[in-house]
């Protein structure tokens, strides 16, 4: 027989104290609960990180939208300049649905519109250029240079709106035709087309003309600064009938220059800023008002104002009236008695200061008497 072991009898398995079961599960839950903490820093980071990254992204958007924007707009003007009026309309429709407040895209659209609706225009000049646009193999150049001459023509005749029209022409049907000449032509042709407009009183197309000119060359520095004038007297005159101290003070400025109707509208803004100080109980300070605005713009019917306006400011700045003292009235009687059975008294004054009329003297009496003994 083999050997075997004397193992003893079968035991069953140690359980574990009920310290030693407390304790483990704390281990367990402190280790669930970094686990757990760890989760959630990682899932805000994340969604610290994911907000960022929408910031960034809208702001990158943002910044790229701008810039389509404005080329849309760079684009439109040219489409507009060279007679792709039905392009331009399309560019600043886009422009309009991306910024609905964009003015100048508003105007832009609208002068693309007035000249879809109009029809071409074909100016008659003598000689009268024709121009074939039916399309052909080959571009008929002699069209195209009666039609540059029929705009050098136009324009030396002061007619600007058709020298225009044939310039624009000719850089959309033959874009690298004279090139550097037409656009040379064009530029003198917008410029003084808004010259024109601007000393007309047509401030708004005459800024508009020098800005379409000023993207092909330079503005000179006389065209700039009758442009910046006009821009100006457009700022002044949006605060008239607003804010009459605004309107003074702006027009008042161009008023030294003497342009447009820049003096009527400083004496009237003026005068209506009197009136507010007048109605503000402010007649000291309506006074100089009324006073530059007949000064610009006679007018005999608001002198009586004025003049009211001057008397209450001189009544109410006028000093308090100072009293006068009263006079004082010393007076001195002395009676000397003559001998006799009834002394006559010799009354002898001394006054002060003239009396007033209403002060009645009394006179005081001194008596010497004369001794009656004959030595």
């Amino acid at each position: 027989m083999g050997n075997f072991e004397e193992t003893g009898p079968l035991r069953p398995p140690v359980q574990p104290e009920p310290e030693q079961r407390s304790s483990s599960r704390r281990w367990l839950l402190w280790i669930a609960g970094v686990v757990l903490f760890g989760i959630t820093v990682l899932s805000i980071g994340g969604i610290s990180g994911y907000a960022s990254g929408l910031d960034q992204r809208n702001a990158r958007n943002d910044s790229e939208t701008l810039l389509i924007v404005q080329e849309q707009f760079d684009l439109g003007v040219q489409d507009l300049l060279e007679g792709r009026y039905e392009l331009a309309r399309q560019r600043f429709a886009y422009i309009m649905g991306i910024e609905p407040d964009n003015t100048a895209a508003r105007e832009l659209l609208s002068e693309a519109l007035i000249a879809l609706d109009q029809p071409t225009q074909t100016p008659s000049l003598t000689p009268s250029p024709t121009l074939d646009i039916s399309p052909t193999p080959t571009l008929d150049l002699r069209s195209m240079d009666g039609l540059f001459a029929g705009a050098q023509t136009a324009h030396g005749a002061g007619d600007y709106d058709a020298a225009a029209v044939m310039l624009v022409t000719i850089i959309a049907e033959a874009p690298d035709f004279r090139r550097g000449e037409v656009r040379q032509l064009l530029f003198t042709v917008l410029r003084n087309r808004g010259l024109d407009k601007i000393w007309s009183g047509d401030q708004e197309q005459g800024i508009y003309d020098l800005t379409l000119a000023e993207r092909l060359f330079q503005l000179d520095s006389q065209a700039s600064s009758w442009r910046n004038s006009a821009a100006f007297y457009l700022f002044a005159n949006s605060y008239f009938g607003l804010d009459w101290p605004l309107a003074t003070q702006y027009f008042s400025q161009i008023c030294a220059a003497a342009i447009w109707d820049a003096c009527w509208k400083y004496s009237q803004a003026a005068w209506e800023y009197g009136n507010k100080l007048m109605k503000e109980e402010d007649p000291c300070g309506a006074v100089p008002q009324y006073d530059a605005s007949l000064g610009t713009r006679e007018d005999s019917g608001k002198a009586p104002t004025a003049t009211e306006a001057f008397d209450i400011c001189l009544t109410a700045t006028a000093p308090a009236p100072t009293p006068t003292p009263s006079p004082t009235f010393d007076l001195t009687t002395t009676v000397t008695p003559s001998p006799g059975p009834s002394p006559t008294p010799t009354i002898t004054e001394t006054a002060g200061p003239s009396p007033t009329p209403s002060e009645t003297p009394t006179p005081t009496l001194t008596s010497t008497p004369t001794p009656t003994d004959t030595p």
